[in-house]
């Protein structure tokens, strides 16, 4: 009698133990299975300081060799530098679009391809955008090409600039000499480009950093020369290359945002309290800001706004230019404001 009974304990514990297996393993599938609602986005940016292949097919080969070493990191998107191969006006698709494509395809990722494309009896200095399928899914014309460029017959793109849709949210492209306009890459910004791209021929690394401040966006640069770098939207940067690493990556969570320290500060210490690793808080003491980036793919800085009542920065300026605005006294006559 007491065998039988010890049997059927040990019966029960085995079930109990087997059901408790098969709950756990289903949580972990459902987890592992659900699609992510906070994007990490995984970037990889290319220089091609100290290649010296001539211009065209062998640029092209010696630039794809450099992103190859850079696959290693696999990355959702690659930029590349401001026409890259050097190599004369090009119809599109073509022969570098088809190289990129495959490559793109191969390693199921975006590229951002930089070329001359004639377009017609046009030539346009462009960014194409290239999908994770092989696909050209958009093309930024260069809205400032130098004088230079200019005597050569390259046509300035469209004043507005698009804004691409990808499987990671809004991007958009500026291009070398584009830095200098600071309204495209506000307009960017308005449009909803958590991420924008900076196919150049030289770093502009201190303007570049201002407008990743301003608009408060990621910015990956790629250079002929010199270092590119991707750019928090700090204005920090988060990764750059150098003569033993010709490319460099980082990933970049673009739900980051950033808050004033009014009204914020026991609010992100109860943040950093319950969520832990989960979240990235970077205080910026002599700004009296604070950074929230998320880490967890199914926890948005979104839901955080929400649990915790937070005010983004730029709202909080809105809110309070509003308020000042409404109490300013009106002045009687534009000629008295001159006395």
């Amino acid at each position: 009698m007491r065998l039988i009974q010890t049997s059927a304990l040990t019966t029960m514990v085995l079930l109990s133990a087997s059901v408790q297996s098969l709950i756990c393993a289903a949580d972990t599938s459902d987890s592992s299975d659900a699609p992510p609602r906070n994007q990490l986005v995984r970037v990889v940016t290319i220089s091609q300081d100290g290649l010296t292949d001539e211009p065209g097919k062998p640029m092209l080969n010696a630039t794809i060799t450099r992103l190859d070493r850079a696959a290693s990191f696999e990355p959702d998107v690659v930029c590349l530098p401001e026409t890259f191969t050097r190599g004369e006006p090009e119809a599109v698709p073509g022969p570098t679009t088809k190289r990129l494509a495959d490559w793109a395809k191969k390693h199921h990722c975006y590229v951002i391809c930089p070329i001359k494309v004639r377009d017609g009896e046009q030539i346009f200095n462009s960014a194409l955008l290239i999908d994770r399928h092989g696909d050209i899914v958009g093309r930024y014309d260069k809205i400032r090409p130098t004088e230079g460029e200019l005597e050569k017959a390259v046509c300035p793109g469209v004043l507005d600039p698009p804004i691409f849709e990808t499987d990671f949210g809004r991007i958009g492209i500026q291009i070398c000499f584009d830095v200098n306009w600071h309204a495209q890459w506000r307009r960017l910004k308005a449009k909803g480009a958590t991420i924008i791209f900076f196919p150049s021929a030289y770093p502009a690394a201190r303007q570049v950093k201002t407008h990743a401040w301003l608009n408060q966006c990621f910015v990956v640069s790629s250079t002929m020369t010199r270092a590119a770098s991707i750019y928090d939207i700090t204005g920090d940067t988060l990764a750059t290359t150098g003569k033993y690493q010709r490319w460099a990556g980082a990933v970049l969570p673009v739900g980051k945002r950033l808050f004033e320290i009014d009204y914020h500060v026991g609010k992100f210490r109860q943040i950093a309290q319950k969520y832990g690793p989960k979240v990235r808080i970077t205080w910026y003491h002599d700004d009296d800001l604070v950074s929230l980036a998320s880490l967890d793919p199914q926890l948005t800085v979104d839901d955080l706004i929400e649990e915790f009542e937070l005010t983004p920065h730029r709202a909080y300026i809105e809110r309070a230019q509003q308020a000042q605005d409404e109490l300013r006294p009106v002045a009687e006559s534009a000629s008295q404001v001159a006395n």
